[in-house]
């Protein structure tokens, strides 16, 4: 079963859900790195996919987010979007996220 997306705002929506959006706002470089690496993110059977493959890393500050590289400088945060996390409070399995929310896409300082 693909990954569901749901989004922090509208703004992130339309960036995410719109190459033109992603391309005008990032650069042409990072808009369609981000545009990959979200198919990467909906074909993976969980976040934890592409942790292993060394396409994102669990976020050392929060237990619910990843932080997905994107070239061009930029960086997606996501977190689990379950309304009880899987495996219980305080210990998320992502192995068994289905659900991720995008939250942010920032610059890499």
């Amino acid at each position: 079963m693909p990954i569901q997306l749901a989004f922090k705002n509208e703004k992130l929506r339309q960036i995410c859900e719109s190459p033109i959006s992603a391309k005008r706002k990032l650069g042409p470089v990072a808009g369609g790195s981000l545009h990959v690496r979200l198919a990467d993110l909906r074909a993976a059977d969980s976040p934890a996919d592409l942790t292993d493959l060394g396409v994102a890393i669990y976020d050392p500050g929060s237990e619910t987010r990843i932080v997905i590289p994107v070239d061009g400088g930029y960086r997606l945060l996501a977190e689990a979007n379950h309304r009880e996390a899987p495996g219980g409070p305080g210990a998320l399995d992502w192995r068994q996220v289905t659900r991720v929310k995008i939250v942010d896409i920032e610059a890499v300082k």
